[in-house]
């Protein structure tokens, strides 16, 4: 049963037939956990090393080029065999390295659940391994401990659960076991309930567990992301389809080919199929993945330094791609840390608090002047307020500070340190006589402290309780007047004002005690009222700067939260996410009553999902990629996991994300700051540009070998390069420059032009007739060297082969200027503004002069004199004056 929270606590315990006092008895508990299970979470199957092999050869050109050296082989070929094969095992190492990551995530899951528990068996207290907890057994929760399990709470005495991690809301829930709650509230609003996995900050309480392992909301959640398909990123997409296309294209030209041959000249069939199996190898760009793999690396390694650390290497890309960024708002759009944001004080002083999270920097400003303490009487007190009726206290570890207790108090303690107090000093200073402790019927707490020999009594609260219990009212310039009716009434307007902006408001009031105050039954009356204090979890200071420069990349921000509309409203306006509109702000009810096409037709106008589960996030991801977008989703917390996992590219934060969020992930932002991701979306963008750059490098060369190859087949000049030649351009000659094309600079609009266009990959119509007129004229170069070879000075196929082989070499090495950049002159971008291709160019010669002079024998090639070498590289460079004359015309790429 679900709805747990809908049943007062007595009929809970009916139907789990449990005596609160009592607990279960050993023998019962046993008999549960042998029907119910162990109380933990299952374990999905992991993929091994083995699975992540397998899947590299389930690839369209990887099957070529098995079949390719498989004939290779039969044939007598073996040098050329068993090149293919080392490429095939090369590129499989490749894969795997580059893809393989464990998955953790439900392991991290079952961290978080906690190792013992306290329940009552047999009558009493005891303490067991918290996976032997079942349902119907009654939990003693106290300060500090982590929930075991789900359950419904009987009895709470100032009970506060931090539940930020499921439901995304900054704020302790404070928990009511006497509310019975409508079956359909959400889970931020159910407080008579606690869940496993989250822990409490304050108070004590005993609740009946109703659920266990993954029965539980964190079960469900780590069955959600057991389901959650891995996504493939746009790059990997379309290097899928580029990969069928090749292979389509390999098959119907090698069909061309072997029946022309055989009809048209009957040539043999040996023959025939060695020039299939080199059209095969000319055709597969097997440099390819790991060029794309270096140009992945770099940019990778450029991100870190920028603080993203990237778990896959194609989220890089995709996150370039990026079309919309769904993101949380707790601890990601904002520090998760409260902050006193203003103060008013009687009857018309605002005072700005600058400065945000659990830092001591920041400032009081009135009017721009700088207020500090010591110098207004009535700011004084209600300092003293802050400091002296407050429980926490803040710690530093590893440079970061730290909140023991209620985080709205250690916002108090961080507001007198901004006026230039010393809390723990002011603490000792001032010693604590007695503690009136808040209680969720009372909404305030005071404390007796003895200040300069004058007891005093120190309140803070809920403004309308403590205008309630007082009678009097400081002003400004210190003086104390009667509190009627009318200041009341003004009073409250400000609260009411200050809550609209999402502000959660605190009063503070204080009062001499006289002697026998200990015999009053109420020392909280006649109070003199001080002011109030507005607070909230605030935006990061450079969220704002990071969301405008998402909007001028053409990226759509859109915050999903669990927290109040008000507030996510607030922050929203704050980092400049627009809210105005029908559909602008949805909640999750709204969200539930909307079936998945409604949420198709309005998603377009979204900006802002509040009071969201975690089912909602998976849900409104889906929306998004079906309305062709591609999705990034940012998150800390276990109720993002599902959502990151299932989005194109998902976003955990580093600093305080949990390590399910951090497993689930495809980059992790180490400093959790937003703006980061903005860098990222950059790098991004620059590693799809120079991927392309090497991928239509790297084609261009197969385009002119298969027309080359090709031609020389039609014609019956024999084989114009064997299988090794072919492998060597591809993968030696050809690798350096596109490598080095991983360090070339940003493009100048890199982040002023919208995302690519969803469906618009590596390689469309353009891109294709670019490869087709590179590919024609590389190879009338090539084939013109062959016909001058073999024709023109009568040297023979294999000397004219060889010439061709270094016509293709050469011309190649020199195209690589041309792609550095694809629409503007070699010489605007600077031939040494990456001074890494000018070193793969001479590496890349080095390469063709050694399969030339000194090891023409492996590759069925003899070595060609001086004058001809020299005559090739002065007509290969002509290709350099072919495409800087299409760059003046205009034509883009």
């Amino acid at each position: 049963m679900a709805e747990w929270h809908s049943l007062p606590a007595e009929e809970v315990l009916e139907k789990l037939a449990v005596d609160p006092v009592k607990g279960l008895s050993s023998a019962e508990a046993e008999q549960r956990l042998a029907r119910y299970g162990r109380n933990v979470l299952e374990e999905g199957k992991k993929r091994t090393i083995l699975d992540s092999l397998v899947d590299q050869f389930k690839n369209v050109l990887v099957i070529i080029l098995i079949f390719a050296a498989l004939i290779s082989y039969a044939l007598g070929e073996t040098v050329d065999a068993l090149a293919i094969v080392a490429i095939l095992i090369l590129m499989a190492v490749m894969g795997v390295v580059q893809e393989h990551r464990a998955e953790k995530a439900l392991e991290a899951l079952k961290k978080l659940a906690a190792p013992t528990a306290r329940v009552l068996r047999d009558g009493a207290p005891r303490e067991i391994p918290a996976e032997d907890v079942v349902p119907g057994d009654i939990l003693v929760l106290e300060e500090g401990d982590r929930i075991p399990a789900d359950a419904r709470l009987v009895e709470a005495v100032d009970l506060y659960v931090d539940e930020s991690m499921l439901t995304g809301e900054s704020v302790p829930v404070h928990k009511d076991p006497s509310a019975v709650l409508d079956a359909s509230a959400p889970l931020a609003e159910r407080v008579n309930m606690v869940f496993m996995g989250t822990h409490i900050v304050r108070g004590r309480g005993k609740a009946v567990v109703v659920a266990t392992g993954m029965d539980t909301v964190m079960g469900r959640i780590a069955g959600m992301l057991g389901e959650a398909e891995e996504e493939k990123t746009p790059l990997q997409r379309d290097l899928d389809v580029l990969g069928r296309k090749i292979g389509i294209i390999v098959l119907v030209v090698a069909a061309v080919l072997f029946a022309t041959g055989y009809i048209l000249h009957e040539a043999p069939l040996v023959e025939l199929f060695m020039a299939s199996v080199a059209l095969a190898v000319a055709a597969v760009p097997e440099g390819l993945p790991a060029i794309v793999t270096v140009v992945l690396a770099v940019n990778v390694w450029k991100m870190a330094k920028r603080n993203a650390i990237v778990r896959r290497l194609a989220a890089v890309e995709g996150l370039g791609a990026a079309t919309v960024i769904c993101t949380d708002k707790t601890g990601t759009l904002t520090r998760n840390e409260m902050t006193v944001r203003e103060l008013w004080l009687p009857l018309n002083l605002r005072i700005t608090v600058t400065g945000s999270g659990y830092s001591p920097e920041g400032e009081l400003l009135a009017d721009g002047a700088r207020l500090r303490a010591n110098e207004r009487r009535q700011l004084d007190l209600l300092l003293l307020s802050a400091t002296l009726a407050n429980n926490a206290s803040l710690v530093t570890e590893n440079g970061d500070r730290k909140v023991l207790g209620d985080p709205l108090e250690a916002a108090l303690l961080v507001l007198a340190e901004k006026a230039g107090l010393d809390p723990e000093s002011v603490r000792t200073r001032y010693e604590r006589i007695r503690e009136l402790a808040f209680t969720s019927a009372r909404k305030m707490m005071s404390t007796v402290n003895m200040v300069d020999g004058r007891l005093m009594l120190f309140s803070k609260g809920a403004p309308e309780v403590l205008l309630e219990r007082s009678t009097r009212v400081m002003l400004e310039d210190g003086r104390i007047v009667e509190l009627d009716d009318e200041v009341k009434g003004r009073i409250l307007e400000v609260v009411e004002e200050m809550a609209s902006r999402a502000l959660r408001v605190l009063g503070f009031a204080y009062r001499e005690l006289g002697d026998g105050w200990e015999d009053e039954e109420d020392p909280e009356r006649n109070l003199v009222f001080l002011g109030l204090a507005g607070l909230m979890d605030p935006p990061r200071p450079e969220v704002p700067e990071a969301v405008r420069r998402a909007h001028e990349a053409g990226i759509r921000v859109v915050m999903v939260t669990g927290d109040h509309k008000a507030t996510a409203i607030a922050v929203a306006k704050e980092v400049g996410i627009p809210v105005e509109g029908l559909y602008a702000v949805i909640t999750g009810k709204e969200l539930d009553e909307m079936s998945d096409d409604q949420l198709y037709e309005i998603i377009e106008e979204v900006r802002v999902f509040a009071r969201v589960t975690p089912e909602h996030k998976a849900r409104i991801v889906k929306a998004y990629k079906k309305r062709g977008h591609v999705v990034a989703m940012t998150g800390d917390g276990v109720n993002d996991a599902s959502a990151l996992k299932l989005a194109d590219i998902g976003i955990a934060m580093g600093k305080r994300g949990t390590d399910v969020a951090k497993e689930a992930a495809d980059i992790i932002l180490a400093d959790d700051n937003f703006a980061t991701i903005v860098a990222a979306v950059e790098e991004g963008r620059v590693a799809f540009d120079n991927i392309r750059k090497a991928v239509l490098y790297l084609l261009s060369a197969n385009f002119a070998e298969v027309i080359s190859v090709f031609t020389a087949g039609i014609v019956r000049w024999g084989l114009l390069f064997t299988p090794a030649m072919l492998l060597w351009i591809n993968l030696v000659t050809d690798a350096f420059p596109a490598a080095a094309m991983a360090v070339e600079p940003p493009e100048p609009d890199v982040m002023r032009r919208p995302p690519r266009r969803v469906g618009k990959g590596i390689m469309d119509r353009r891109a294709l007739l670019y490869l087709l007129y590179i590919g024609v004229a590389i190879s009338i170069l090539v084939l013109g060297s062959y016909i001058a070879g073999r024709f023109g000075m009568n040297a023979g196929h294999v000397y004219a082969s060889s010439l061709a082989f270094t016509a293709m070499m050469a011309a190649e090495l020199f195209h690589s200027f041309n792609v550095r950049s694809l629409n503007h002159s070699i010489l605007r971008i600077g031939l040494t503004s990456n001074t890494k291709h000018l070193l793969s160019i001479v590496v890349g010669f080095a390469m063709a002069l050694v399969s030339i002079y000194l090891a023409p024998w492996v590759f069925g090639a003899t070595s060609i004199s001086l004058e001809h070498l020299a005559v090739i590289v002065v007509a290969s460079a002509a290709i350099i004056l072919v495409e800087e004359a299409r760059k003046r015309l205009g034509y883009r790429i």
